[in-house]
């Protein structure tokens, strides 16, 4: 059997086998065939005890489990015996998919093909042991099935994998650097932890696409809750600053430790240029004071 290697529409040239490896893989589906039933009970049976598909297995209703099973065999008879792989190639992708999402790790599916494949080889052996030849090539055809299928599902977990982890990220970063609505006019970014350039640069990007799409008037930049700002942070501080000015927007600047503004000075920023005020309150008090509202008194 010749090596596989990966094609752009991720069958892996199982579509375009060559005939002496099409015949083989049918005399592998012959046996295959005839012990499906008893290779999926052997194979459930010892999966049950698996830390991660055993508690999948076990709830799942018996009908659901049978159905599957079916429709998968179908979808190999198809693609084995008629050439027909899209259908039972789409299926693996489904499976690698409904992996990713469900949070089960990869390497489950491997014990799942490790509890098939010697069942499988078991039954090889009895149907070809008296054409070690013909044996040879069907062993080899079995494997580089599986071998597909496994390469197949796992470009499907991680493509689904790698979005997740993308859109988990995207949370988090909203999450870390909230642009709070105080009312149609006035925003609040409440800085919290340890704030490197990276988060700096996400937190002036969500604080300017939520001016724009508030139309907020004023901004207050609360960094009370900012231990330390070095250099470039500071820089980006001041940049956010004066970006919100291009967008028509006031920012007020709140909580500015001695610390923080040391490291102003030090890198040169005219602080005439910033709008501070010694803490949250006092900047919600001149934002609302700028748009013609009044701060309602915070009850001690």
């Amino acid at each position: 059997m010749s090596g596989s290697s990966p094609r752009r529409d991720g069958s892996l040239g199982l579509d375009q086998l060559k005939p002496e490896e099409q015949e083989a893989l049918r005399d592998f589906w012959k046996v295959y065939d005839v012990h499906y039933d008893e290779i999926s009970d052997a194979a459930t049976a010892g999966l049950r005890v698996d830390p991660e598909l055993g508690p999948l297995i076990e709830s799942m209703p018996e009908e659901q489990v049978l159905t599957q099973r079916q429709v998968s065999r179908e979808l190999m008879q198809k693609a084995i015996e008629e050439g027909d792989w899209g259908p039972y190639i789409e299926n693996l992708r489904t499976q690698g998919a409904v992996y990713a999402e469900t949070g089960l790790s990869f390497a489950a599916w491997f014990r799942a093909v490790d509890e098939v494949r010697p069942l499988a080889t078991k039954h090889l052996f009895d149907g070809y042991r008296d054409d070690p030849e013909r044996l040879v090539m069907v062993l080899s055809g079995m494997n580089r099935f599986f071998d597909a299928a496994l390469t197949i599902i796992g470009e499907e977990y991680l493509r689904v994998k790698e979005r997740i982890i993308s859109q988990q990220q995207q949370a988090i970063r909203e999450l870390s650097t909230p642009v709070l609505q105080i009312n149609d006019e006035l925003l609040l970014l409440p800085m919290v932890g340890v704030v490197d350039s990276h988060r700096a640069r996400q937190m002036t990007d969500q604080l300017l696409k939520a001016i724009h799409q508030k139309r907020a008037r004023v901004v207050v930049i609360d960094i009370t809750g900012v231990p330390t700002v070095d250099s470039m942070v500071a820089n980006h501080l001041v940049q956010a600053v004066e970006a919100a000015r291009l967008l028509g927007a006031r920012a007020v600047v709140t909580g500015v430790s001695a610390e923080v503004a040391q490291t102003l000075v030090r890198i040169g920023v005219d602080l005439s240029r910033l709008d501070t005020e010694g803490d949250l309150q006092k900047g919600l008090e001149a934002g609302r004071a700028h748009i013609g509202l009044q701060l309602a008194p915070i009850e001690p």
